[in-house]
This record gives C-alpha cells, structure tokens and sequence, in this order.
C-alpha cells in the first residue's frame, strides 16, 4: 500500500511540476507576444497593421542587437499551405514580417541565428493581435 501512495504522489507531484514549468510568464519590451527559444533566447513578435516586428532577446528578456544575425520564418495559412520566407532587417533591433491582408494566417516558425547559435518558436498568428499602442518603441 505504501508503494501505491508513493507512486501516486510522485506521479501528481511530476505533473504539477511539469504543468508549472509550462506555464511561465514573459515580459513583453515592445508590447508584443514572447516566448522562449532554447535555453539562452526568446523571440517577441509585435504586430503592427500587415507588419510583424520580431525581436530577439536574451534569456533575461533583454532585445538584443540583430546586426550580423539572420531569420526565416516558416509560415502556414489558414489553408494549410507552408511558404519558408527569409526576413529582413528593421533597424539593428528587429526583423520583419510583411503579411498579405488577402491571407488568413494560422502559424508561422521564427528562427533566428546569431553569433553560431539558433533560437526557434512557434506562434500562432492567428491569436496575435495588433499593438495599438505605441510605447515609445521606433521600427
């Protein structure tokens, strides 16, 4: 009977555990939806009209410089079809995203490589709304 007690606790303990560690919050610098991307990125994405601002910041949540970095987003409509579209540049702080207003948009997957390393996550661009404030943040 003590094993039985044991093993449920510990098994409850786990997923209380694992369900903590998955739901964590971000700070938001730019007023815009972060998530995490390996263990030393996060990537915000901020959008602003047909425009997607993404930034790529530290694990302290810190954006960091994107001079010399690269980015692909991995795209999927509201269809199911996939385009791989490579980002340009908005500045030394933020990549960009051009959305066509004719296209619903389900997802899409940031990765971001800098200094020999790659930081990836998925949004759902559906869910993002846009920033209708402005923080004082230029792009």
């Amino acid at each position: 009977m003590k094993k039985i007690t044991l093993l449920v606790a510990a098994i409850v303990f786990s997923s209380f555990s694992t369900l903590i560690a998955q739901d964590h919050k971000h700070g938001s610098p730019h007023g815009g939806i972060v998530k995490t991307a390996g263990s030393e990125f996060h990537i915000e994405t901020v959008k602003k009209g047909e425009s997607m601002f993404i930034y790529l910041l530290d694990a302290n949540e810190k954006t960091k410089t994107i001079v010399g970095a690269t980015a692909t987003a991995l795209v999927q409509t509201a269809d199911g079809k996939t385009n791989n579209v490579k980002l340009k540049t908005s500045g030394k702080e933020s990549f960009l995203l051009n959305l066509n207003k004719a296209l619903k948009y389900k997802k899409a997957i940031i990765t971001i490589k800098s200094g020999g390393k790659s930081a990836s996550a998925s949004f759902d661009l559906a869910a993002i709304e846009e920033v209708k404030h402005d923080e004082g943040h230029k792009h």
